[in-house]
């Protein structure tokens, strides 16, 4: 073997090994795959007590499944199907149950929510028989969590495999504007509330007018994430002004708004803050913008009547958006319920109902 041979088979030898060495490196450098997430949704009790429910955990429960659909507020039928999950009673049993005194407030990742009360949770042979059985559903014909784009979902199962406005009216105190907006979409907790008891405060929209205000403008984007409705200039008087009318506020609450169409919504004392997720004037997400929760009495420098007399709005600044859902049309009253400071349950409800009645006749929806 000459020497220039010699040299050859050394530099391949080299690049063989150099070689070798970076495919090791490739496989001995690969970061860990992390494990998948199991989803989960936590339930909390009286007491302070709570629990994670993961999907994996639920599928060893006794699984409910039927055929069903809803009502929409437009009157039209929604999420035809079959169903799959577990009895939320079964769920709110794994922390203690609740008693005919307390009611269930089940929340979305995004903070929707709605408030049912025992009877909706723990129906007897006659609501059973209307509105089926109240599940929190994992699978949606033959699609499971995290693939199923609604999440856990509060589905009712009844036998005709249709949840009516009629149903959900006959099952519900009080009567809700529609069946479908009780099924809440990527449900991430189940509170257990204790029951309400209300003081009435009546105002008038004159009376409104004599509170300090705030104008600025406001817009959100609708579920579809395309449709911006606004921004528009408002006037009307800050919930922290409103909330001063009140002899006690409690120290932590949750304010829950009610429609003339009977169409209800829920604010925690963060949102009434101000603290909140939203939009860009171009639709982009935003984990926190500057806004002020008020409740409406003009719009664009004239009374309300698309909505009117009275609307929760947000103003934001920038231009920003907040998510529609969070608006609220017609508003006839308001309801304080004191949140327990110590947990993130609600652990008491109460203390101050508000009929806002007006001089003004209203316009419906």
């Amino acid at each position: 073997m000459t020497s220039n041979q010699t040299r050859l088979l050394t530099i391949v030898i080299l690049a063989v090994l150099v070689s070798g060495g970076a495919m090791a490196a490739l496989v001995f450098l690969q970061p860990e795959t992390s494990p998948p997430v199991d989803p989960f949704v936590t339930i909390f009790g009286t007491g302070g007590t709570s629990q994670n429910v993961t999907f994996t955990e639920m599928l060893s429960m006794t699984a409910v499944t039927g055929n069903s659909s809803y009502q929409n507020s437009y009157g039209n039928v929604g999420g035809t199907g079959i169903y799959t999950g577990v009895k939320v009673s079964d769920l709110v049993d794994l922390v203690g149950g609740m008693s005919e005194s307390y009611l269930l407030r089940v929340v979305a990742s995004d903070d929707y929510s709605q408030t049912f009360e025992y009877a909706k949770v723990y129906p007897n042979a006659t609501y059973l028989a209307i509105q089926g059985d109240m599940i929190l559903a994992y699978e949606y014909n033959g699609s499971t969590v995290p693939n199923y784009e609604s999440g856990f979902r509060l589905a009712f199962i009844p036998d005709d495999g249709y949840y009516s406005s009629a149903d959900a009216n006959a099952t519900t105190d009080p009567n809700p504007v529609a069946a479908g907006p009780q099924w809440v979409a990527n449900v991430a907790k189940l509170e257990i509330l204790k029951n309400l008891y209300t003081e009435t405060l009546e105002l008038s929209e004159s009376f409104l007018r004599t509170l300090p205000n705030v104008t600025g403008e406001g817009g959100y984007l609708k579920k579809d994430g395309i449709t911006i409705v606004g921004p528009f200039n408002y006037t009307g008087v800050p919930f922290s002004v409103l909330l001063q009318q009140f002899s006690t506020i409690p120290d932590d609450y949750i304010i829950k708004s009610l429609s003339g169409d009977a169409y209800t919504n829920e604010y925690t004392k963060s949102v009434v803050e101000g603290e909140l997720s939203g939009y860009t004037p171009t639709r982009d997400p935003l984990t926190s913008i500057n806004s002020t929760m008020v409740l409406a009495y003009e719009e664009n420098g004239t009374a309300i009547v698309d909505g009117g007399p009275l609307k929760i709005v947000f103003l934001n600044e920038d231009g920003n958006l907040t998510d529609g859902f969070r608006w609220a049309k017609d508003v006839v009253s308001l309801t304080i319920l004191e949140v327990e400071s110590s947990t993130p349950m609600l652990s008491s409800q109460l203390d101050f109902t508000v009929e806002l009645l007006m001089i003004t006749s209203r316009n419906q929806r």
